[in-house]
């Protein structure tokens, strides 16, 4: 599965993953730690990216 991080666009597979989030009910995928802190920092300006690249799968 090819994920993209929301905060600077770069496609990862799972296992390139550094960490994830889950933000009102979408899982989003980061390449550093850098990204997933601005993320955490204002989700809201990154979410529609996440909502457009990474929607969480029914188990």
């Amino acid at each position: 599965m090819i994920v993209q991080d929301p905060v600077c666009g770069r496609h990862l597979t799972i296992d390139q993953v550094f960490a994830s989030a889950d933000h009102e009910g979408w899982e989003c995928f980061f390449c550093s730690a850098v990204c997933a802190g601005r993320f955490r920092k204002q989700p809201a300006l990154f979410a529609q990216a996440a909502r457009q690249t990474n929607r969480k799968q029914d188990a």
